[in-house]
């Protein structure tokens, strides 16, 4: 079953179809749409959202993509160009611990929110690993800004080229 939302800008002649729902086609579509485009977006599921979205089954809500909400800015300067805010349409609370990792019925660890207390946890599994642990986001920011830089410079250059990462772990 495909799925047809639109966005209509009767005053156009100009028409956009976007196949898919998730973050960045709702967010182009509404760009395209504020730009005066007459806007279809395809879906292949009942609802949008693409990894996004939630099942809802037996009364119980599942999240199917994301567990994580990265770069709040990014979806704070979205919300600002449409004169709008994150904060009219939902609220965040930090969790903590931020996850648990099940290995078995009984068998867990609990990630707290601050690296502080991560290497915490780490030391007391492995003696050593939280310096190691430090050692590795140290290199791991390292390299994430000299890619960050490249990828950058080939968006303005040379659009179609694309970088790839190994890390020597």
């Amino acid at each position: 079953m495909l799925s047809v939302y639109s966005i209509k800008n009767t005053m156009s002649s100009k028409k956009i179809i976007i196949v898919g729902s998730g973050f960045s086609s709702l967010s182009a579509s509404c760009y395209l749409a504020s730009k005066g485009f007459d806007v279809t977006i395809l879906e292949k599921n009942k609802t949008v959202g693409g990894r996004a979205r939630q099942l809802k089954r037996d009364g119980f809500v599942f999240d199917i993509g994301p567990t994580f909400y990265w770069m709040p800015d990014v979806f704070e300067r979205f919300f600002n160009d449409f004169n709008t805010s994150t904060k009219d349409y939902y609220n965040l609370n930090k969790l903590n611990p931020a996850y648990q990792i099940y290995f078995g019925k009984k068998d867990s660890i609990s990630i707290s929110d601050n690296f502080k207390d991560i290497k915490t946890t780490f030391e007391g599994i492995e003696k050593g690993s939280a310096n190691k642990l430090q050692k590795f986001i140290k290199q791991l920011l390292k390299v994430l800004k000299k890619v960050a830089l490249i990828n950058f410079r080939n968006l303005l250059t040379k659009p179609k080229e694309t970088t790839t990462l190994q890390l020597k772990i």
